[in-house]
């Protein structure tokens, strides 16, 4: 053990100059941002964010394992939001099913928050929401936090200075340094100046995209492309974003009036984030540029432009029914352009390949960052302007969070090429300790992934199984009729779904096979009847399949 492990490693209850930083979600992988902070007299969660499944299995959403929170429910203080994005604020209505505390945060963060509590039926009056002011420090039990504006895709992301007792702490948030917004905010390169001036302890800050030396474009040349392209197009125009970037929506509103075209917007993500946005009034769109789907379908298609959600192709995304020619609100047509301001995320490539073709079979032109790089660029820093965050900040220790381990490892090297002596790199669960000057970590916490049905119920990791399984090899059902004393009165009945080579004779073979299971059963080996035929069966499906499929015996007694 190096000494800087030994100094901690007999520590359980917090010394009063000792943080506690335990990062439940979003280290490791991306998505589902979740930390909580730590001193001797109180917790505080820094965001609370979802993450999506990458399989097929009916999971709607993941969210952090909230045990270590729970079990300490009577020390956590309050939840803290840097900004509005799913994977920072969507998993607040978990967390609050289990902990009654106060969320701060940016406005805008708290209004999508309050949009997803009230869909998990919270009543209003119970929503305990307090909007967190720039430039002011807001006490959350012992912690003094102050947000600082920084530019992200969302508008009102922020900083956060957290004054504890192992010093100050930096969490970056997610940012980039992007000098000319839309929305018209940069990040406050001053304040944090000023606050590494005043020295910091530990900072936190945003790896995404510590592969990527130099960040391609900004908001206004994506406005610029995008123009240009619509410009040209002789029929409608269909442009395809990620519903939550704000800065997007101002750019897209400004260039339709300025073509003269009336806008479209379909999918409910969408709809509801200009809602949003335009309630906080960082959309001031006129009130006739937008088209109800009725008007639209009257409309000449060549002065329209439609936003459209889906940029993953999810299924009944609106850009997946485009893709379809499924939309009842819209269908595309040849000489419409398409035009994806979007990247596919890791993990999504061949579905959002697959809907591009289904796109080009409507005879559209399709513009993508393949064509046409200049249609998007990324919310977050590159590794300049992460190295510039840095020289901002100086801090004397430093943790990245936010990205795949890949992510959190180049960015550390970053920091220690950057000169700082006190680098760790951690994933979910491994708790690090701060003592001001060095960090060293503890032992593995409880941590994971709870999924969410599609219908709103968790998902145990005995469920997921079996639906892996299904997938995998499907499923045979043997229906069996017996008397009292085991015997067969009816002849066996066997169902499949989903296995290969199992025709209707195939059937009758298994329904034989489980006949004379039951005829030569003679309670050995210690099987009870309905295991001893389920293993014959699943002998037989493998021998004409190929496949070792789940067999499930139904067996009923009759009197």
């Amino acid at each position: 053990m190096s000494p800087e492990n030994e100094m901690f490693a007999a520590v359980t209850e917090l010394a009063p100059s000792l943080v506690r930083l335990v990062p439940l979600g979003g280290l490791g992988r991306i998505g589902m941002n979740c930390l909580a902070i730590e001193q001797a007299d109180g917790i505080v969660v820094v965001d609370c964010g979802i993450g999506f499944s990458d399989d097929n299995l009916g999971i709607d959403v993941l969210h952090p394992d909230f045990s270590w929170l729970v079990e300490r429910a009577e020390r956590v203080r309050g939840v803290f939001l840097t900004h509005g994005h799913e994977d920072h604020v969507g998993a607040l209505p978990y967390l609050l099913d289990e902990l009654d505390v106060p969320v701060w945060g940016p406005a805008h963060a708290l209004a999508v928050a309050r949009r997803r509590l009230l869909e998990h039926d919270f009543a209003p009056e119970d929503l305990d929401l307090r909007v967190a002011e720039l430039g002011r420090s807001h006490a959350v039990g012992s912690f003094q936090i102050e947000p600082v504006r920084v530019t992200h895709s969302v508008v009102e992301a922020s900083a956060l200075r957290i004054v504890t007792a192992g010093g100050t702490l930096l969490h970056t948030g997610d940012f980039n340094l992007d000098p000319d917004p839309p929305d018209g905010e940069p990040t406050d390169e001053r304040r944090l100046a000023s606050i590494g001036d005043d020295g910091v302890a530990l900072m936190l800050s945003d790896s995404t995209n510590s592969d990527i030396p130099e960040r391609f474009g900004s908001e206004r040349a994506v406005g610029e492309t995008v123009e240009a392209l619509a410009a040209s197009a002789p029929g409608a125009v269909v442009i395809a974003m990620f519903a939550s970037n704000i800065q997007r929506l101002i750019t897209f509103g400004a260039l339709a009036r300025r073509l003269g075209r009336k806008m479209l917007v379909l999918g409910r993500s969408l709809e509801s984030q200009v809602q949003i946005a335009t309630e906080l009034r960082h959309l001031r769109w006129p009130s006739d540029l937008l088209l109800d789907a009725e008007r639209a379908k009257s409309y000449p298609r060549d002065r329209l432009m439609v936003l459209a959600g889906g940029t993953q192709a999810e299924p009944n995304s609106a850009l997946r029914r485009l893709s379809l020619g499924v939309h009842p609100a819209f269908a595309l047509e040849r000489g419409d352009t398409v035009i994806l301001s979007s990247r596919a995320i890791p993990g999504n490539e061949r579905a959002v390949v697959e809907m591009q073709d289904d796109l080009l079979r409507h005879g559209v032109a399709l513009k993508n960052r393949i064509t046409d790089p200049g249609v998007h660029t990324s919310g977050h820093a590159s590794q300049f302007e992460q190295m510039r965050m840095l020289e901002l900040v100086r801090p004397r220790c430093f943790l990245p969070v936010h990205g795949t381990l890949g992510h959190l490892m180049r960015h550390a090297r970053l920091a220690e090429e950057f000169g700082i002596a006190s680098v760790k790199v951690v994933e979910d669960g491994v708790p690090v300790l701060c003592d001001g000057d060095s960090l060293a970590t503890e032992a593995r916490v409880q941590q994971g992934r709870i999924a969410v049905a599609l219908g709103g119920e968790h998902l145990s990791e005995a469920t997921l199984k079996e639906r892996a399984e299904l997938a995998r090899a499907g499923v045979v059902v043997l229906a069996l009729t017996l008397d009292r004393g085991g015997r067969s009165v009816a002849p066996p009945c066997v169902l499949a779904r989903g296995v290969p080579s199992l025709t209707t004779a195939a059937l009758r073979t298994l329904e034989r096979e489980a006949a004379r299971a039951l005829d030569v059963f003679r309670e050995g080996r210690g099987l009870t009847l309905d295991e001893f035929v389920r293993r014959a069966v699943r002998r037989k499906v493998e021998e004409i399949s190929g496949t070792r499929t789940l067999v499930e015996v139904l067996a009923s007694e009759l009197d």
